[in-house]
C-alpha cells in the first residue's frame, strides 16, 4: 500500500494528472544550438489561469515534455502574465523581457539567474 501511495504522489508532483495544454509560443537559438523557448500552460478546467514559463535546452520541447518539464527544476522563469518575450544577447546569455509594460514581482513565480552555463537577464521585472 505504501508503494502505491509513493507511486500516485510522484505522479501527482510530475504532472502526469495535470490535463491542461502545454503550448510553445516562442523558440529563439543561440549559436552555440541551445534553445530558449516561452511557453504557456491554459486549463479550462481549473480556475488558476494561463501561466507562462521560460525553458533552455537543447532540442524544441513536444506538449508532453513541455508538461514535465512545468513540474521539474527545468523552470529558468515563470509568471502569470503573455508579456514575455525572450532573445540571446551572447551565445550563454538570454535576455527575458516584459514587452510594453513592467511586470510585479506578485506575478513571478520562479525567476532563475542561471540556468547551467547560462547566464539570464531580465528586463521590465520588478
Amino acid at each position: 500500500m505504501a508503494l502505491v501511495a509513493t507511486g500516485l504522489t510522484f505522479a501527482l508532483f510530475h504532472g502526469y494528472f495535470d490535463h491542461g495544454q502545454f503550448e510553445i509560443k516562442q523558440v529563439q537559438w543561440s549559436s552555440t544550438n541551445q534553445v530558449a523557448m516561452v511557453a504557456e500552460r491554459s486549463d479550462r478546467e481549473a480556475l488558476g489561469g494561463l501561466e507562462y514559463y521560460v525553458l533552455i535546452g537543447n532540442h524544441v520541447l513536444t506538449p508532453t515534455e513541455l508538461r514535465f518539464a512545468y513540474y521539474s527544476h527545468d523552470v529558468a522563469f515563470s509568471a502569470a502574465d503573455d508579456c514575455l518575450s525572450i532573445r540571446w544577447i551572447e551565445a550563454r546569455h538570454l535576455e527575458v523581457r516584459c514587452r510594453d509594460r513592467s511586470l510585479d514581482s506578485g506575478h513571478i513565480n520562479v525567476r532563475k539567474r542561471q540556468v547551467g552555463d547560462v547566464e539570464i537577464t531580465y528586463v521590465n521585472m520588478n
